[in-house]
């Protein structure tokens, strides 16, 4: 019932489309290889690889020009798989870093990193090398507000009835 209500939800809302590159920059990392690490959490150290949200480990402070702010996805190249970011981060091979260029609060974050992870099939079908140029004239589609404003009011709302769902079939399941 609860899911039938989700689904009309996003069928009753306006959509627009929107160029990836209008809403998000995407750049090499500056990587090295894990032997630099040193002991320490403060940091993940991200690889290209899909397990454990592309963790590898994490370490303490290697330099200051190797890191990745926090509130970006890094992009893995080898699976194609976009993952958000909650803390800074140093990157090996083979990593892209995705900069939102509009504020994206927590709730939202999970709607986007839905819609980028969607481009996983289209980013396997070509060249590692022409990853950043078919990311950035992707098209998305988006809620929107009648002024074609994008909206967020709507994405963490959305994701607040869904999160509340699973929950509920969660606690369900384990009684």
């Amino acid at each position: 019932k609860v899911e039938a209500h989700l689904t009309q939800k996003l069928q009753q809302v306006k959509w627009a489309e929107f160029l990836i590159a209008d809403l998000f920059e995407i750049e090499s990392t500056l990587s090295f290889n894990k032997d630099v690490l040193v002991e320490g959490v403060e940091y993940d150290y991200v690889t290209r690889t899909s397990q454990n949200q592309g963790i590898l480990q994490t370490t303490g402070f290697v330099n200051k020009e190797n890191i990745n702010p926090a509130g970006t996805w890094s992009l893995g190249l080898l699976q194609m798989d976009f993952f958000y970011r909650e803390k800074p981060w140093y990157a090996g091979q083979f990593v892209r870093k995705i900069t939102p260029k509009i504020k994206i609060n927590k709730k939202s974050v999970v709607f986007f990193s839905t819609l980028l992870n969607k481009q996983k099939e289209r980013l396997l079908s070509i060249l590692v090398r022409n990853v950043d140029n078919v990311f950035r004239n992707t098209k998305i589609s988006l809620p929107v507000k009648k002024d074609r404003e994008i909206d967020f009011a709507f994405m963490e709302g959305f994701i607040s009835q869904l999160e509340a769902c699973r929950l509920s079939q969660l606690e369900a399941y384990l009684l």
